[in-house]
């Protein structure tokens, strides 16, 4: 009778929950990769995320743009959902030896975390821009993309992450015309955790499916650092390159930003 009631009492037992690995503010800013972080901000919380990029374009036509600040502002509305919404960036260039500035599409958008274990998580979104910018800065259409998030603890040090999104983009053609295409954007996004406060190291890749209206696929790989200030503040700094050469020219460029928690 005793060995039974100790076998019944081990059965009943449930086995502990693992910890959601979605708490810190580095685990949930998405900034500065292309990879969305597949955490989201928890209820009655809100972030706000910042960013200045300096991008050169070499080769014929080339030039300097720069892009700021990038507001990402993110609400926590409920257990492991959030809604989204980035205003205008204010941007200009020095593109084909024209100067010209002015601000950028508008977007909103939403992203659930739907699961996680011991070791992994996984979740999905979905982003839509209005055509709301300038006319030398605008997509001229509505875009959309849906997004599959996942990240994976390797080690106490390395981490992996990733997302994988389908997209209806729109962009000016060779002829200067606003035409809609699609493309499939999977990226990588290696992690290093470092001694310390939180900070870490970083090394992403994203491929392009499609480069823009009738052009062929491109890739895009950024390195940088990111480390929290407390609870509420987090700093991020990046390079970033275009090894695909588009109509004769690359691109590389220069980031940093701020991130802040309530």
């Amino acid at each position: 009778m005793i060995l039974g009631a100790i076998a019944v009492a081990a059965v009943a037992t449930p086995s502990p929950q693992p910890n959601d690995p979605c708490g810190s503010i580095i685990s949930i800013v998405t900034r500065p990769t292309i990879t969305t972080s597949v955490c989201t901000v928890r209820p009655d919380h809100g972030l706000v995320e910042n960013g200045y990029t300096n991008s050169v374009t070499t080769g014929v036509g080339g030039g300097t743009t720069i892009n700021y600040p990038q507001s990402f502002v993110r609400f926590g509305v409920g257990r492991h959902m959030e809604l989204a919404f980035s205003p205008p960036s204010f941007e200009r260039t020095s593109l084909n030896d024209t100067l010209a500035s002015g601000s950028s599409d508008m977007a909103f958008g939403a992203k659930w975390e739907i699961g996680y274990n011991a070791k992994a998580a996984w979740g999905a979104g979905f982003l839509i821009s209005a055509p709301t910018g300038d006319p030398s800065f605008t997509a001229g259409a509505t875009q959309y993309s849906g997004l599959i998030n996942w990240s994976y603890t390797i080690s106490p040090v390395f981490s992996a992450a990733g997302t994988v999104s389908f997209n209806s983009n729109s962009a000016s053609n060779a002829s200067g015309q606003f035409q809609q295409y699609s493309a499939f954007i999977p990226s990588l996004t290696i992690t290093a955790s470092l001694p310390g406060p939180p900070q870490q190291l970083f090394g992403e890749y994203v491929y392009y499916s499609h480069a823009g209206p009738a052009l062929g696929t491109k890739s895009l790989i950024d390195v940088g650092y990111v480390r929290d200030f407390g609870e509420h503040v987090q700093f991020d700094i990046e390079w970033g390159f275009q090894p695909t050469v588009i109509n004769g020219q690359k691109l590389h460029y220069f980031g940093a930003g701020l991130s802040l928690m309530n």
